[in-house]
Parts: structure tokens; C-alpha cells; sequence
């Protein structure tokens, strides 16, 4: 089993760090795990230019490459991955946020799909929505452990730290199992977004040419699998549903054509 942990702290090595090894270690404890860690303060991700190149005509059209490569293929030889960022002003650090810009098309075209995440947020007030955030930061794989860890510029109680080690090695362990479970069947959010997006592209294919090529050989999923029946179901009526309620923002032209 291999882990790929991305840090998103100008420190480096700072509380996220430890908490990392700490994960590590709790891991190990159940089963053998490689661990690799990638800083993004050593990066050179380059600063996003919201050109939206990515997310339209295809990722490889992105005027700044640089480390984004070979950044997705560290994900891509893990089983897992460990998103870590501190809590500036209740949210990601500017390192993180800039790594999901880079990875925006991802939540057009999902990629890792056969991957689990885990989250990690230290610091402060506000780590819930340090993990709002983690939880979107790349489409595809699903986040099967979350982990909010309070770190004071002062000492805190024992009883805290104890209870603070305990949910530490709850969320391991659960990410451990999650990784070694290798299902392939489909959550339902991301079968539900796969049904959606499946719906709409033909009418934005001018607008989106990437995604048309992606997902108009695609079926039933983004891989042969099993769908299970009342997730079939619910998935179809709900897309309908939110297509139907968001029709004002089809293609002004198109939607002209229609009336």
C-alpha cells in the first residue's frame, strides 16, 4: 500500500508534518504502508492565470505545466492520498488553495477515481471549513477520512491531547481499511455526477470541446462497473431534476432554437 501525502504549509515541516508521521506511524501499526510526501512549498506549480484553458479545450493545453505533470502521476502511483493544510482566516493556505486552481479540471473530467482521500486540517477556529474545502479539492476520488487538529500557540490540557491522539488514530485506521477494502462501485455523488454531466455536455460541446471528447464514448460510468439498481434510479430522476431547474443557464442560443 502506498500513501501520497500533499502539505500545503509554508513551514514544511510544521504541525501538519507531524501529524502526518503520526498517521503514518498509526498506519504501519495495522499494516505495511509506503509513505511518500509531497511539500508544495517545493513545487513549482506556478501561480494559476485563470485562463480556464484546462477546464475548456484539455489540461494539456495549460501554459504552465511545470510540476503539474508529474504531480498527477505521484497521485496516480498511490493507493491514497493525505490532503494537509493549515487554517489561515478559517481556510486553506494560499499553497493549497493554488494546488486545487491547478487541479480545477479535474471536476470536469474526474481523474483518480480509483483512489481514497483523506483530510487533514490543523490550526484554529475554523477547521470545519478548512475541510469544506479539502473535501472539493480534486474530482474523482472519494474522501473516506477527515481529521480537524487543534493546534494553539499555547499548552492545552492533557485530557484534550488524549482525546485529540484518539480521533488521530480512529481516522487511520479508517483510511487504512477504506484503502484496502479496492471497491470499484461508484458513490452515489459521483455517479450523480457523472449522470449530470453526461446530460448536459452535448448542449455545451461549443463551449466545453474537452469534456464532449471525454465523456461521449463514456456509458453507464467513467469505468465498466456495476451500478446498483436504486442508485440507477435515484441518480436519473435527480439529474433530470437539476438540468430541468437550471435550463435558464443552457446556451442562450441554443435555448432559442428550442422555443
Amino acid at each position: 500500500m502506498k500513501v501520497l501525502a500533499i502539505l500545503g504549509s509554508p513551514k514544511r515541516k510544521g504541525t501538519g508534518y507531524k501529524v502526518v508521521q503520526q498517521i503514518e506511524q498509526k498506519m504501519n501499526q495495522v499494516g505495511k504502508v509506503e509513505f511518500d510526501y509531497l511539500f508544495l512549498s517545493d513545487a513549482n506549480l506556478g501561480l494559476c492565470r485563470g485562463c480556464f484553458l484546462c477546464v475548456t479545450k484539455g489540461e494539456d493545453l495549460c501554459p504552465m505545466n511545470e510540476d503539474r505533470i508529474s504531480i498527477e502521476r505521484r497521485i496516480e502511483s498511490a493507493d491514497g492520498v493525505i490532503l494537509v493544510s493549515p487554517g489561515y482566516v478559517q481556510n486553506v493556505s494560499w499553497l493549497m488553495k493554488n494546488f486545487i486552481d491547478r487541479f480545477a479540471y479535474t471536476h470536469h473530467r474526474p481523474k483518480f477515481l480509483d483512489k481514497k482521500v483523506m483530510i487533514v486540517a490543523n490550526g484554529g477556529a475554523g477547521l470545519e471549513k478548512v475541510l469544506d474545502s479539502l473535501r472539493i479539492a480534486i474530482g474523482g476520488p472519494e474522501v473516506v477520512s477527515e481529521l480537524a487538529y487543534m493546534k494553539t500557540p499555547w499548552p492545552i490540557a492533557p485530557k484534550v491531547e488524549e482525546k485529540q491522539g484518539k480521533r488521530l488514530e480512529k481516522a487511520a485506521v479508517r483510511f487504512y481499511q477504506a484503502i484496502n477494502e479496492k471497491s470499484n462501485e461508484p458513490s452515489f455523488t459521483n455517479y450523480m455526477g457523472f449522470k449530470f454531466f453526461k446530460e448536459i455536455i452535448p448542449a455545451v460541446r461549443e463551449y466545453l470541446p474537452a469534456d464532449y471528447e471525454f465523456y461521449k464514448d463514456k456509458k453507464d460510468y467513467y469505468y465498466a462497473t456495476r451500478i446498483d439498481a436504486s442508485k440507477r434510479i435515484g441518480a436519473g430522476i435527480l439529474s433530470r431534476i437539476v438540468t430541468f431547474l437550471m435550463r435558464d443557464l443552457a446556451p442562450y442560443e441554443d435555448r432559442k432554437s428550442r422555443e
